[in-house]
C-alpha cells in the first residue's frame, strides 16, 4: 500500500521501519528525529503535507499532542488534500472530540480512525504493540495491512474516538498505578529495604503489575520523570473528558493533582 506517514520520533520512527519491513511504499514527513534512518529503509522524504497526503492510501499520524495534530491537519491543509478511498489513522493520544472532529471535516470519501497504541519502542520494534480503534469497521480493514505491521493486537473497540477514550482510560489507570507503585517501594526503602529488590519480589507475588515492573531496574525518581512527560498531557486529558461526559472521577483525584 501507499503509506503516508507523519510524526518520526522514538515511536513513530520503529512504526515506519516496521510498515517499510514488509513493503508498503512510503512517504514520510522530513521532521523528526527518526527520518535518517526511515528515508535509509526506502522512505521517500518530503517537506509538502499536500503531496504525502495526495499520495497516501493510509496516512498514519504519529505526534505527541492534540495542538500537533490540529495544526498538522487543519492549518497546513493537511486533511483536505486527501483523496477519497483513503484512511487517516491517527496514533497520537488525544481528545476523542478531536479525532470525531477530523471525521466532520474530513473530504468526502476519506475515513478517519483513532489507533491509538500501547507500548513502547521496544515491542513497536517487535511489531508487538496493542491498537484500540475507533471509527467505521470498512476502514480499519483498509488500514489493517499497514496497522498489522507493527501491531499484534488490533482491537475495534466501536465507532470514531472510542479508541482515544479507552487509550485515555488506560493511562489514567496506569498513571495511578506508577504513583502508587512508586510511594510503595518508597516506603520499603524508608524501612531499610532494597528498592529494586523489593519492586523484583512485589512482581512476583499478587501486588505484581506493569507499573511496578519498571522499578525493578531503575530508580523510582527516573522512572517517575521519563513518565511526567505523557502523563501530564494524558491523565489532563482524560480527566477533561470523563468530566465532560459527566462522570464522576473523585477516585483519581489524588492522580489528577499529582500529574498536575
Amino acid at each position: 500500500m501507499k503509506v503516508g506517514w507523519i510524526g518520526l520520533g522514538e515511536i513513530g520512527k520503529h512504526m515506519a521501519l516496521r510498515t517499510l519491513a514488509v513493503g508498503h511504499e512510503m512517504v514520510a514527513c522530513d521532521r523528526g528525529a527518526g527520518k535518517g534512518e526511515v528515508a535509509a529503509a526506502g522512505a521517500r522524504l518530503t517537506g509538502s503535507y499536500g503531496e504525502l497526503a495526495a499520495s497516501a492510501e493510509v496516512l498514519c499520524l504519529c505526534l505527541f499532542s492534540d495542538a500537533q495534530v490540529r495544526e498538522t491537519m487543519f492549518d497546513y491543509g493537511t486533511l483536505a488534500a486527501m483523496q477519497p478511498g483513503s484512511v487517516l489513522a491517527i496514533h497520537t493520544t488525544g481528545s476523542a472530540k478531536l479525532a470525531r472532529e477530523l471525521g466532520e471535516m474530513a473530504p468526502q470519501g476519506v475515513a478517519v480512525i483513532d489507533a491509538c497504541f500501547s507500548g513502547g519502542p521496544d515491542e513497536t520494534a517487535r511489531g508487538d504493540l496493542t491498537l484500540m480503534v475507533g471509527g467505521e469497521a470498512p476502514a480499519l480493514e483498509r488500514a489493517r495491512p499497514v496497522l498489522s505491521s507493527y501491531a499484534s493486537r488490533i482491537n475495534h473497540m466501536g465507532p470514531l474516538g472510542a479508541g482515544q477514550t479507552l487509550k485515555l482510560l488506560n493511562n489514567l489507570l496506569f498513571a495511578t498505578n506508577l504513583m502508587q507503585a512508586y510511594d510503595v517501594i518508597a516506603m520499603a526503602e524508608a524501612q531499610g529495604i532494597d528498592p529494586a529488590y523489593a519492586a523484583q519480589v512485589i512482581c512476583q507475588s499478587s501486588g505484581g503489575s506493569m507499573s511496578m515492573s519498571l522499578l525493578q531496574t531503575s530508580a523510582g525518581a527516573q522512572t517517575m520523570e521519563r513518565a511526567r512527560h505523557y502523563m501530564v498531557k494524558d491523565v489532563k486529558t482524560a480527566a477533561e473528558a470523563a468530566q465532560d461526559a459527566g462522570l464522576d472521577i473523585s477516585t483519581f483525584e489524588r492522580t489528577i493533582a499529582y500529574y498536575r
